[in-house]
């Protein structure tokens, strides 16, 4: 009967995870540049900057754990990078996780909670990304811009 029981429970999870896997593989997928930032703000000093140059690049496929998102930006300050380190949930506009955050190749902020979104706009409409600290999400860290370019199958 344990033998049954242990085969049932192992045929099922094997079942499940062919299930997530076939679902996953028709989940959509994006792919969003955006070539011309808009706004940044330095969580640490409060400092904003607008009109420099940098990029930015979201990868991601709807509602799994599967995702890239980086941006970048030359400011009079220097060079800040936000980075997502970790995955938590996604949708069909934004994704949200952990990110690392750089100024001028030092760490500001390592493992903060935050999120980026609007990537569901069309060409010329803006995305945000904020992120907080380690301990929660908060509109502390800020980088957006227009979405220059996408993909999406």
């Amino acid at each position: 009967m344990k033998r049954t029981f242990a085969t049932i429970l192992a045929i099922t999870a094997t079942c499940a995870a062919i299930e997530a896997q076939a679902l996953a593989k028709s989940l959509p997928v994006h792919q969003v540049e955006a070539a011309k930032p808009l706004y940044l703000r330095d969580g640490d000093s409060g400092a904003s900057y607008a009109h420099f140059p940098g990029a930015s690049s979201s990868n991601w496929q709807e509602f799994t754990k599967q995702g890239f998102s980086h941006a970048i930006a030359y400011t009079p300050a220097g060079q800040y990078e936000f980075r997502l380190v970790f995955v938590q949930s996604s949708n069909n506009g934004g994704i949200n996780g952990l990110w690392d955050i750089f100024r001028n190749g030092v760490p500001a902020c390592d493992n903060c909670v935050g999120k980026v979104y609007g990537l569901n706009g069309a060409v010329g409409d803006y995305f945000k990304i904020y992120v907080g600290s380690p301990a929660g999400y908060a509109e502390r860290w800020h980088y957006s811009g227009y979405i220059t370019n996408r993909f999406d199958y």
